[in-house]
């Protein structure tokens, strides 16, 4: 199997990867938590033609939105929904997409020739293109494939990345146990560049520690490699440094990252957002909690202070959050949301405080 993956890289005009995001409201943590920490390029949006739109649709749509992730929608399954059933659920997508909310002229795609607009125009943020197809008649997917051929990578237009001379940092999104091999983390660089044999900093612990780690060798797109840069997403085989530090499963949890010694990291328990509230149904006031989802981190935060008495749906404000369980290494900057049921925010850190203790 890895001779092939290696043989279809090699081969490769253009490599897309696909995220599988839940569409299921339960899993609405896990769907928020793939398009704030794997930086996506672009939203794939994807409508059962007999289905129509449904609340969880809008609720994914808005999120795309509020993030600034290029979208795009695909109807699929239009061999088996009644023309009827079609047209309306056309009619309902293109006036959700132009409603003062989303402000986006909808494109349906029909010939070739719209997709070279489609491709060059959904960087701009103002159109978003809509597929019909069947997996059944194949029918729209040859203008489909064409499109995902023509996009480009957003890796600079959207700001996520910093160069690739500047000291390494590398979030972890997924941890696994391979037999044989160890210890093993997946992520996406966000900073310079790393080599196989390279020592880098593991953590935050619950405690707020880091500790030396030893990279020994990385993967890019299932392919061995020696190196990758700022942009790539890879999985590190990890080896503790120390000989009486083992690395284990319960080593790691969700927020973690691997950063280069020079940077000197420290996680805090405390950081100011500058948000908007997107919607919300009373009031947001002191000591309100909501989960924070920023870059890779996920866990329930305090408001601790806020610019006047409360926010409402629409406001905006500087928030002093302060996380409930362990501290977190977060940076200036990063794109922030939070949510608590209905609820949602969404802002950048502004500052940091590194002196506020347990």
């Amino acid at each position: 199997r890895n001779s092939t993956w290696s043989n279809i890289v090699a081969k490769s005009e253009k490599v897309v990867t696909f995220l599988d995001l839940c569409g299921h409201e339960r899993y609405l943590k896990t769907t928020i938590f793939g398009l704030v920490g794997l930086c996506p390029d672009y939203a794939m949006i994807v409508i059962g033609a007999n289905m129509g739109i449904q609340r969880m649709t809008r609720e994914h749509l808005g999120i795309a939105l509020a993030l600034r992730v290029p979208v795009f929608i695909v109807v699929t399954k239009i061999d088996i929904a009644p023309e009827n059933v079609f047209r309306q659920v056309m009619q309902q997508l293109c006036k959700l997409l132009k409603s003062p909310a989303a402000k986006k002229m909808p494109l349906v795609i029909r010939e070739d020739a719209d997709v070279e607009a489609a491709a060059s125009s959904i960087a701009s943020d103002r159109v978003c293109p809509i597929f019909c197809v069947s997996n059944v008649t194949g029918e729209g997917l040859p203008q489909l494939r064409s499109f995902l051929h023509a996009i480009s990578n957003r890796q600079e237009a959207s700001g996520l990345y910093r160069p690739a001379t500047e000291p390494a940092e590398f979030h972890i999104d997924g941890v696994y146990q391979v037999t044989g091999v160890g210890m093993v983390v997946a992520g996406t660089m966000k900073a310079g560049t790393v080599e196989d044999g390279t020592q880098m900093l593991l953590g935050p612990d619950k405690l707020g520690n880091f500790r030396p780690v030893l990279i020994r060798s990385i993967h890019s797109k299932r392919v061995a490699v020696n190196k990758v840069v700022s942009g790539q997403a890879a999985s590190f085989a990890l080896r503790a440094i120390g000989k009486k530090d083992q690395l284990k499963r319960s080593t790691f949890r969700k927020g973690m990252v691997l950063v280069a010694k020079e940077l000197q990291p420290k996680a805090v328990w405390e950081f100011e957002a500058e948000v908007v509230i997107l919607h919300h149904a009373t009031t947001i006031k002191e000591r309100y909690q909501a989960v924070i989802h920023c870059g890779v981190v996920r866990q329930s935060a305090q408001v601790k202070l806020l610019t006047g008495d409360l926010l409402r749906t629409g406001d905006k404000g500087l928030i002093r959050f302060r996380f409930m369980y362990h501290p977190e290494y977060i940076a200036l900057d990063l794109p922030l949301l939070f949510r608590e049921g209905r609820t949602k925010g969404l802002g950048r850190i502004t500052q940091v405080f590194h002196d506020t203790e347990e």
